[in-house]
């Protein structure tokens, strides 16, 4: 986690009037839909099936994120099988990374931007 001032989106410094920051070559991932991996054990497809609903509702989950949230679901799936205290604790650590990836916690949604095309178009649309 970094300190400091949060970043702005591009339509954000656009707005302000600093359109020589922005970034023009933000990846766009692939659209399309989703599928569940092979290979997932089942506690893991039970958890994909559970979380990843949530997370392309919110515009987290795309294409491009299938195998980093294949992690998170093997992690979460590991987490919740384990009984030893010390490995709870490492997998809930690594786990935190990914939860914030994909905006499964408060803090991280806020500072997480997707595009949402069922936005409604604004008077500042054409300045993006």
């Amino acid at each position: 986690m970094n300190s400091g001032r949060r970043p702005e989106s591009n339509a954000a410094k656009l707005l302000k009037g600093r359109g020589w920051h922005v970034n023009r070559d933000v990846p766009v991932p692939p659209t399309g839909a989703v599928d569940k991996p092979a290979g997932l054990s089942a506690s893991a497809a039970a958890i994909w099936d559970r979380v990843g609903p949530v997370c392309l509702e919110m515009g987290t989950l795309t294409v491009a994120d299938r195998d980093a949230f294949r992690t998170l679901c093997t992690l979460q799936a590991a987490l919740e099988q384990t009984t030893d205290e010390n490995q709870v604790v490492r997998l809930a650590n690594a786990l935190r990374s990914y939860y914030a990836m994909f905006g499964l916690e408060p803090v991280s949604r806020s500072r997480i931007h997707v595009s949402r095309s069922d936005a409604p178009v604004s008077k500042w649309a054409a300045l993006r």
